[in-house]
């Protein structure tokens, strides 16, 4: 049995905090677990084994976001001091700076395009990953960035662990709605294209006999609200809200689209296939066209094509076969995921 930190900014409501737990409830089973926070503002996640709390909220400030990676470095060292954990494993970059800078052997695990990182994060990449022994990306071509873009030869690749039978567990029934539906599930951003989806929506000849339910909110709402109703689709469009629990919105809908401009590897797709829910997303950098194959589980569009995505969802809703296919090749296609099979990859290291 070893000793695990699994360290991580908070546990609010979040994919990255959705594969960190995952993958603490797969260790959990075989070793002593501990769960290392910085923030408990908004603990959305139930966390395997011990709960550590270190008491150091995010700054605003460039000047605040420096002293408090030094004061979580700090904090982090006494904790590693006092428990002596066999292995230190980051989660997102908030969690690997002050990893990175107080334990040479940790495993820091990347969830973002390394790519879209703003200047002060990608310095802080470039002066604290190359310190550690292992950094882990989420799919191969976050990896390919992190060696060609800065440099880094400590890099492997570990996908994100996914626990099919919790998914499965979490819906109770079905999301009801009057209509057949499709589904798009995130945070309101602009990476996010959810113009582009309601774009492809309005040209589609599907809206005729299904709606679109967006799950999320975020600082675009209003904005995408008035472009709804300037398209006159009050009445198919259907904001939701952020849902602590999202998974009966996949569980009920035709199929999920993710009309992203950019990824690492996006948790919602694997956990709607999880659901048996079909596919339809951009081809875009980084992580779909690891997770979506063309014609079996899924469908790939040209990134941030407006017509061959409205093409796409209209030859998803209307072929049935099609569906059909990529329904019962869902789960099939996820199996590397198991929590088991990636706890042994992390371990291996």
């Amino acid at each position: 049995m070893k000793k695990i930190a699994i360290v991580i900014a908070d546990l609010d409501l979040g994919g990255g905090q959705r594969v960190a737990i995952n993958l603490a409830n797969a260790l959990a089973k075989n070793n002593e677990v501990s769960i290392v926070i910085f923030q408990d503002d908004d603990i959305h996640y139930k966390a395997p084994g011990k709960l550590v709390h270190l008491e150091c909220p995010q700054k605003k400030s460039v000047l605040g976001k420096v002293f408090n990676v030094f004061k979580r470095a700090y904090k982090l060292r006494k904790l590693i001091k006092k428990e002596k954990f066999d292995h230190v494993y980051g989660f997102m970059e908030t969690a690997n700076f002050p990893t990175a800078m107080v334990f040479p052997n940790a495993a820091l695990s990347v969830h973002c395009n390394p790519r879209e990182l703003s200047f002060f994060e990608s310095t802080l990449v470039k002066l604290t990953y190359s310190r550690v022994r292992n950094i882990i990306a989420v799919s191969e071509d976050v990896a390919s960035i992190l060696r060609s873009d800065y440099g880094l030869k400590n890099v492997s690749r570990i996908y994100n662990p996914v626990d099919v039978d919790d998914i499965v567990a979490q819906v109770d029934a079905p999301y009801q709605h009057p209509k057949p539906y499709i589904v798009a599930l995130g945070r309101f951003h602009e990476v996010k294209r959810y113009d582009l989806l309601i774009n492809a929506f309005a040209s589609s000849k599907m809206k005729q006999d299904c709606d679109l339910v967006i799950v999320g909110d975020g600082e675009l709402r209003s904005e995408l609200e008035a472009q709804v109703a300037e398209l006159k689709l009050q009445d198919s469009v259907h904001f939701v809200g952020t849902q602590s629990n999202p998974f009966p919105y996949l569980g009920g809908a035709k199929f999920i689209t993710l009309s992203s401009r950019t990824e690492a590897f996006p948790m919602v797709l694997i956990e709607a296939l999880a659901l048996q829910c079909p596919i339809v997303a951009t081809d875009c950098p980084t992580g779909p066209r690891e997770i979506v194959e063309e014609g079996v589980n899924g469908l790939l569009v040209v990134n941030e094509n407006t017509e061959a995505f409205s093409k796409a969802i209209d030859q998803l809703f209307y072929d049935d076969a099609l569906h059909a296919k990529l329904k019962k090749n869902a789960i099939a296609s996820i199996e590397h995921l198991s929590g088991e099979a990636i706890a042994k990859e992390w371990l291996a290291l």
